[in-house]
């Protein structure tokens, strides 16, 4: 049995391939405990779900604007990192908050989020439950390349649009769940980053603005990065309230960047 704890660490903001490298890395080698990690994402970045195919993406373009694509490990599809704060649980199967239910865990985290979004000022939020929507035919649609463009089970939301993106992978020894807490608008720039005829792309704007929840528009930020630093510090809470073990600051040692850094080529696309 792992040691009693959780360790919570902010890795601030890196490039997309040392992002998905941490993640990567954490979830192997770092299973003593259970580690929570907020960080975002500099320069803003695409990252393809595991199967998906990178011809979706307008590469060129995105060269062009200075953004990078990646990879993630999960699955499910494109999300356009850029206003947001992203968090990730990795639980080893030896720490007594694993389960071997997928929903389980996944609720779990979700209302540790939730927990922590109304003490921020984000009241609405909430789970969605229920059943996951048909992915063999959402993945059909040409709009299934967008990652916010459906909801599933224990996803959080405010009314029926979504505000955490997130996805699950097991693995050997540990469970990896992350996710993308949307803040700003930007991440509607994504429906240009498409491989899609242009006078498709207002309609596919609409559609996914239309399903998707963002904390600026609910909350009439003028600040973001007051809104960040309040969401970690509630995030801390709620870990404790929801899982009942105290937390851990932490901070990555040489020896974890260096590795960290030696897979990072791994992610780049």
């Amino acid at each position: 049995m792992s040691g009693s704890g959780i360790r919570f660490l902010d890795t601030g903001s890196n490039h997309g391939k040392f992002n998905m490298a941490a993640d990567y890395y954490i979830a192997r080698n770092l299973l003593d405990k259970p580690v929570f990690r907020v960080y975002r994402w500099e320069p803003y970045c695409i990252s393809l779900g595991y199967h998906q195919d990178l011809n979706e993406i307008n590469g060129d373009k995105c060269r062009e604007l200075g953004y990078d694509i990646v990879r993630r490990e999960t699955g499910g599809r494109a999300v356009f990192h850029s206003e947001e704060l992203t968090y990730s649980m990795i639980i080893p199967k030896n720490s007594k908050l694993y389960s071997d239910s997928i929903l389980e865990v996944y609720n779990k985290i979700s209302q540790v989020l939730v927990t922590a979004l109304k003490a921020a000022g984000v009241f609405h939020a909430d789970l969605k439950k229920g059943k996951s929507p048909d992915f063999k035919e959402l993945y059909k649609e040409k709009l299934s390349s967008i990652c916010f463009s459906s909801t599933s089970a224990y996803e959080v939301v405010i009314g029926d649009k979504k505000l955490v993106g997130s996805a699950q992978k097991r693995l050997k020894d540990s469970v990896l769940q992350h996710g993308s807490i949307i803040v700003g608008e930007k991440h509607l720039e994504l429906i240009d980053l498409l491989k899609i005829e242009d006078r498709l792309k207002d309609r596919y704007r609409d559609i996914t603005k239309s399903k998707t929840a963002t904390i600026g528009e609910v909350l009439e930020l003028s600040d973001h990065e007051s809104f960040y630093s309040t969401l970690k510090i509630e995030l801390k809470k709620a870990l404790v309230s929801e899982f009942d073990e105290k937390i851990d600051d932490f901070s990555l040692s040489e020896k974890d960047l260096l590795e960290i850094n030696g897979i990072e080529s791994y992610f780049n696309l």
